[in-house]
């Protein structure tokens, strides 16, 4: 699993899309309690997070964001 830097192309663009994940309600962040999104890395397909303890469910959730190359190369193919 590779990790992105915030001065990456696609910093940006994988926060805006766990944004728009119908449980942030447009929100890249979530904080709750102290915790908010978390991202975990990136693998060739998608680009993985993890919120300790989210405010809609108050339990630990997950969300993998296809990345912009895999969709691409679907595409293509």
């Amino acid at each position: 699993m590779d990790f992105l830097e915030a001065k990456d192309p696609e910093w940006l663009e994988m926060w805006e899309m766990l944004a728009l994940e119908p449980i942030n309600e447009g929100d890249p962040i979530c904080l709750f309690v102290g915790h908010c999104w978390e991202y975990m890395g990136s693998t060739d397909d998608h680009h993985h997070f993890c919120h300790p303890k989210h405010p809609r469910t108050g339990e630990k959730q997950f969300a993998y964001i296809e990345r912009r190359r895999a969709a691409i190369s679907w595409a293509c193919a």
